[in-house]
Order: structure tokens, then C-alpha cells, then sequence
């Protein structure tokens, strides 16, 4: 299927590995231009020489700390220096942030701006252009709504998905769409060092995880998530907008 992306400029955060690397793979698969945003320059130029090879647009690589205040701000400046505009948006960027009953301010304020703020203002720093030429995609990586115990990304991971929306039911006329994507468990660094070794001997090891809770029986890969983004940023998928989709094997209970 050809889902009519070439010519469009497209931003992905979090982009020097997991679903925000398969995301600029796949974009650039199907001709667009990618712009990829992280903190790790080797990283990111492993991503773009990899792009370059198979015949896409070379990315736009900006190395920077959006989790810090203002990181927005110098990727809008220095994105907007090289492009007049851009289509699409994709907030990969999180972390996970587990908590105890007495954490400061601080850590919640640190969550907060990492998992929804962030992703907030970058949205915000390109969404006026859309809405003027009728064109837009802005899609955000959130989390489980199923927490195993108190956690700062997941608050802020909910923050985000209320806000995104609102945010579509105020845009979807002038065909901008916002959608989020839920991942399960896919197999990202995060998900190698932390999850895996740190949570599943708590939950009965992995095999008894995957037998127990994910139907489909084996872990995901992000390429998995990147598919389904690559898709939601087609004008094809015009129609579909404020959605909270799932890509878990059958992981998530709720209906």
C-alpha cells in the first residue's frame, strides 16, 4: 500500500532507538523526510546513515534534551531554520518512573515534564502551521493504563492521552488528527535492561508471564508500534483521530 507520504516532513522524537528508530525507518521507506531528534549523536547518525543506504531522504539530525526546559524551543529554532513547515509529529520520547508513597515534588514535576509536557509543547511548537494548510499528524507513544504499582510515567503517560483528546476534537477539522499508541511489551533497550531482568522475577519469571498474560504468547518488537504510526500518518488515515490504540499481543484486559 502506498500511503501517500512522500514529500511530507515528518519529526520524530526519542529516534536513535526502539519504536521511534523502526518509526524513522519505515517514514523514510515510503519517502518521507524525516527529522530525528535524541540525545546520542552516534546514535543518530547510525540511523540516518542506515536511511541514507536503503535510498531514503537524508534525516535532519538534531541532538537535543527536549526533557530539559527550552529543549522545545531550540528544536523548533533549529527545525524551522531548515524546513518551512512540518507535517507530522511523533512523540516517542518516555521513560519509566517508579514510585513510593513519599517521592517529592520534584520526581512528579521531572515525570510530568518528561512524559507529557514535552510532548506537549512539541505538538504545540508546529500544530498552527497544520491547521493552516489542513494537514497534520501528531501521534504520542503512551503506556499502560494497568500499573503495577505507583508510577510517575503512567500518571503522566494518562495526562497525556486526556490531553491528546481534547486536542483532536479541536483540530480534526482542518484535518489534523491525534491519536496515541499503547505499546505492550515491546522489545526496546528499556524493555531489555529494566523490564525484563527487574519486573517479570517478580511477576513469576517470563515464561509464566507470557503463558499468563499476553495471548499471543511472545513479546512484540517495535517495529510492531512503527507500522501502525507509519499508517495513522497517511492521509489515508484522515478519519481516524482521538483514538488510544493498543499494539500488546492481547496484553491489555479493558475493553
Amino acid at each position: 500500500m502506498d500511503l501517500q507520504l512522500k514529500g511530507k516532513i515528518a519529526l520524530i522524537t526519542g529516534a536513535s532507538g526502539g519504536v521511534g528508530y523502526e518509526t524513522a525507518k519505515i517514514l523514510a521507506e515510503e519517502g518521507a523526510q524525516t527529522i530525528i531528534i535524541g540525545r546520542r549523536q552516534a546514535a543518530l547518525d547510525k540511523v540516518a546513515d542506515e536511511i541514507v543506504g536503503k535510498g531514503g531522504l537524508k534525516p535532519f539530525v538534531v541532538v537535543e534534551d527536549i526533557t530539559k526546559v527550552g529543549g522545545d524551543v531550540r528544536v523548533r529554532d533549529k527545525v524551522t531554520a531548515k524546513f518551512d513547515h512540518v507535517d507530522i509529529v511523533i512523540n516517542n520520547l518516555g521513560q519509566a518512573r517508579s514510585f513510593g508513597l513519599k517521592n517529592p515534588d520534584s520526581d512528579w514535576e521531572e515525570a510530568f515534564y518528561l512524559n507529557f509536557t514535552s510532548a506537549r509543547k512539541m505538538a504545540e511548537a508546529f500544530i498552527e502551521g497544520m491547521i493552516q494548510r489542513k494537514f497534520g499528524r501528531i501521534i504520542n507513544l503512551t503506556s499502560t493504563l494497568e500499573p503495577f504499582g505507583m508510577s510517575g510515567s503512567h500518571t503522566s503517560k494518562a495526562a497525556l492521552l486526556v490531553w491528546a483528546k481534547g486536542l483532536s476534537r479541536v483540530v480534526a477539522k482542518d484535518d489534523v488528527t491525534v491519536n496515541c499508541i499503547s505499546p505492550g511489551i515491546l522489545v526496546t533497550e528499556q524493555i531489555r535492561n529494566h523490564f525484563i531482568p527487574t519486573v517479570l522475577p517478580k511477576l513469576g519469571g517470563e515464561e509464566h508471564f507470557l503463558k499468563n498474560e499476553v495471548p499471543a504468547g511472545h513479546f512484540g518488537e517495535p517495529a510492531d508500534a512503527a507500522q501502525l504510526i507509519a499508517f495513522l500518518c497517511s492521509p489515508k488515515a484522515h478519519y481516524i483521530t482521538g483514538q488510544r490504540i493498543c499494539v500488546d499481543g492481547g496484553w491489555y484486559r479493558h475493553i
